[in-house]
């Protein structure tokens, strides 16, 4: 070394196995409180479906937002064509107040055509261990441009395909998402979502990702075969066998309102092997005497 030159510090020793995972352990996100999950959904009226959302909800202690109850709906034929814009506007307004709530969860659902099969804690820890700030379900189809398919990355294992009857994130990253809305009631959710994330930027800046192995959320169509019911004691949930997963959230998107009465027949609660018929003496009708 030359007269007067700087001594270097030597560098710090590699960690071994046992410090680095406890470095790792230490970056993970904090567990995330019921306290501050929000669930919104849409209804414009209180349909059977509507009902049968609302106590399994109520079965698992969520607490629900209704936008849209007793209002016109404009945003489309939905069950027969392209539309539902409308949601991302009613949402659009409901987030504007939430946005700056850094530690508030927010998951967005449908409701005549959705279940819940598991609870609050179990959503936000399997939320928790994503990276991603907003996650989307995830399909087998490309609805409602086939021709963007080629568009979406790989998924490996999985669904490729975004579906927008469900997702979950951070309140000011759903607020921003939502922000970018800008078209009319009866243009498609779906099609705006899509959009989003196959832009690379975007889908980088929003923190957006799916959720492909239906850890979270279940679309059934083009995935019946896929789930089968889980008797557990004390309740019933959907599994899917093709990936090994327990979703919390069901949804029958498309032609499966059938598939998912079957389920719903069951699940959460409504019968188990320890009480039988959870839901069989609900609203009964008087008998008249002949």
């Amino acid at each position: 070394m030359a007269p007067g030159a700087a001594r270097r510090p030597p560098a710090p020793p590699p960690l071994c196995c046992c410090c680095a995972a406890a470095g790792r352990r230490r970056r993970r996100v904090p567990a995330l409180s019921p306290e501050k999950l929000l669930v919104v959904t849409v209804a414009t009226e209180a349909t059977e479906g509507y009902e049968r959302f609302l106590r399994s909800a109520r079965h698992f202690n969520y607490t629900v937002q209704t936008l849209g109850l007793g209002q016109a709906w404009r945003g489309g034929d939905v069950a027969h064509t392209v539309g539902g814009g409308q949601k991302v506007r009613w949402l659009k307004a409901a987030m504007a107040p939430l946005g700056a709530q850094k530690d508030l969860v927010v998951l967005f659902v449908d409701s005549y055509d959705v279940v819940f099969a598991g609870g609050p804690r179990e959503l936000l820890a399997k939320f928790g261990r994503r990276v991603r700030r907003v996650l989307f379900s995830a399909e087998a189809f490309c609805w409602p441009e086939w021709s963007l398919a080629e568009a979406y990355p790989p998924a490996g294992t999985g669904k490729r395909y975004l579906n927008s009857g469900g997702f979950i994130g951070f309140a000011p990253a759903v607020a921003r998402l939502v922000e970018l809305w800008k078209y009319r009631d009866d243009d498609d959710d779906q099609l705006f979502y899509t959009r989003l994330y196959l832009d690379p930027q975007l889908r980088a800046e929003l923190g957006l990702a799916l959720d492909h192995r239906s850890q979270i959320f279940q679309n059934l169509n083009g995935a019946i075969d896929e789930v089968v019911l889980k008797f557990e004691p004390g309740r019933v949930r959907a599994r899917n066998v093709a990936y090994d997963t327990l979703p919390v959230v069901i949804h029958g998107n498309g032609p499966t309102k059938l598939q998912l009465n079957y389920l719903g027949n069951y699940i959460p609660a409504a019968w188990t092997y320890e009480s039988g018929c959870g839901d069989c003496d609900r609203d009964l009708l008087p008998s008249r005497a002949p």
